[in-house]
């Protein structure tokens, strides 16, 4: 944890308003730097400051700054989008041989550029990046009187095949509410408010599980302790998000105080979501009071995963877009994330199986199939909660107009309000709850199960090593 700590102290906080980007011999044709959704001149503001500009042609093995005019087009330029996935998607755009990015006809488009012998065409208003630009004598750029409302999208891009690029830049983005400075976009304005909400709503539920486990102590188990911790994380890894968006709105970036806590309170959630799924799926504390070796290799598995996963989702979210470790980190967290979505079904699906078995015993069948039922029950939700959150919700995300962003989340949120809640009523501590009311008879036949699948995995193991000696033996 003290690692992690450490790791977030040196991340420099870019998200929302203010960011700066340097890139070092670039290669890229377009590269998308930043997205934002403006109400317009004069209720917006958006400055560009660039400290340093270069365009490199190879020479003898080596990339250096040329002195001459390029033949084609190579700057910025500020376009109008409609969601954030159209602009994205612009990095991936293969144009035919002697077109480029700005050879497509936009009559909005912002242009900054070198001086160039073939100017852009297709341009509402341009300037010109001159050659001596540098940190001493920074080209300061205010866009504010020619910002129209609407999602804009700001890129670079290089129409000269075979060069390459380095550049410096610094972009202040902001929306004005009664004279103050807005840094968060028209579309994550309602956030913050939004986030203390749910915040607001699962403390109330920590409340209610609370009251429930004091009223019903008898019944209570392990695991309803750990359900109890993990809504608290919620509960507060919501209000700490809220507060995260709002120094951002405030200041255009992130700040240690309110970030720090935020992701290190993001990351314990993360990884006890995916614990507690799996004792509960396991039946650990309610069926049987231990976990077998193959749920304890899921378990080894799987929270390490959601760990590196969230300094993934750390990384991700603290780099700018332009930057090519930023696609890396995503497709990182997304590949963490299937795989531990995946490995938590898995002892769902043995708990299934051994309650299938289980209702075949003699005397045991109706309470077996009842819990049998309940499985079922939970698994048909742990699936439906996994393809909400990771499949419909990123679909809703990208199809969304850019003012109406914040009900991707919201959604989110709400998916998981209803998982929570849905689970926390199938399992609460109650007298007359089927799936918790066991007997003696039942861990005994759980470990006398597992002692069975545990002395036939070291007869397979002691096979195995016979058979490799007698084949060293065959060979000498």
């Amino acid at each position: 944890m003290l690692r992690w700590t450490l790791l977030l102290a040196c991340i420099v906080f870019v998200e929302a308003g203010i960011f700066r980007l340097t890139i070092e011999e670039g290669t890229r044709e377009v590269v998308h730097l930043k997205s934002f959704g403006f109400l317009g001149h004069p209720k917006s503001n958006c400055t560009i400051i660039i400290r340093g500009f270069k365009w490199l042609i190879k020479k003898d093995s080596a990339w250096v700054p040329s002195t001459g005019e390029p033949e084609n087009p190579i700057g910025f330029a500020l376009e109008s989008r409609e969601t954030i996935n159209s602009a994205r998607l612009e990095e991936n755009v293969r144009y035919p041989p002697g077109q480029c990015f700005v050879d497509w006809k936009r009559d909005e488009r912002l242009s900054i550029t070198l001086p160039t012998v073939k100017k852009v065409q297709h341009k509402r208003f341009e300037w010109e990046i001159p050659n001596d630009v540098g940190p001493e004598k920074p080209l300061i750029l205010d866009l504010s009187e020619n910002i129209q409302p609407g999602f804009t999208s700001m890129f670079f891009y290089n129409c000269n095949p075979d060069t390459r690029f380095s550049f410096d830049v610094e972009v202040q983005q902001y929306n004005k509410d009664h004279g103050h400075a807005v840094y968060l976009d028209v579309g994550k304005q309602h956030l913050p408010l939004a986030y203390v909400i749910f915040g607001c709503v699962f403390f109330m539920a920590f409340i209610v599980w609370a009251v429930l486990l004091i009223r019903h102590s008898v019944h209570v188990h392990k695991i309803h302790y750990l359900m109890g911790l993990l809504v608290f994380l919620k509960f507060l890894s919501l209000v700490l998000e809220a507060g995260h968006l709002l120094v951002i709105s405030i200041h255009g970036h992130g700040a240690l105080y309110a970030d720090v806590p935020y992701y290190t309170t993001l990351t314990i959630k993360g990884a006890l979501l995916f614990f507690v799924i799996l004792l509960v799926g396991t039946g650990w504390s309610f069926i049987k009071p231990f976990l077998t070796e193959n749920e304890k290799k899921i378990v080894l598995v799987v929270v390490p995963l959601m760990l590196v996963d969230s300094v993934a989702v750390v990384i991700e979210d603290n780099l700018n877009e332009g930057n090519a470790a930023w696609a890396t980190w995503r497709d990182i967290r997304r590949i963490l994330d299937v795989i531990a979505c995946c490995a938590v079904l898995l002892p769902v699906v043995w708990s299934i199986r051994n309650l299938r078995e289980a209702t075949a015993a003699d005397g045991k069948a109706a309470r077996s199939l009842v819990r049998l039922r309940q499985f079922r029950t939970f698994y048909a939700l742990l699936v439906a909660y996994i393809y909400y959150t990771r499949i419909v919700v990123p679909l809703i995300k990208s199809a969304l107009h850019w003012e109406e962003t914040w009900i991707a989340p919201v959604s989110e949120e709400l998916g998981t309000m209803l998982f929570y809640f849905t689970t926390g009523y199938k399992f609460r501590p109650m007298e007359d709850n089927p799936y918790l009311n066991l007997q003696q008879e039942d861990f005994d036949d759980v470990a006398l199960r597992a002692e069975i699948e545990a002395a036939e995995m070291e007869m397979e193991q002691a096979a195995s090593s016979t058979v490799v000696e007698k084949s060293k033996v065959a060979k000498v």
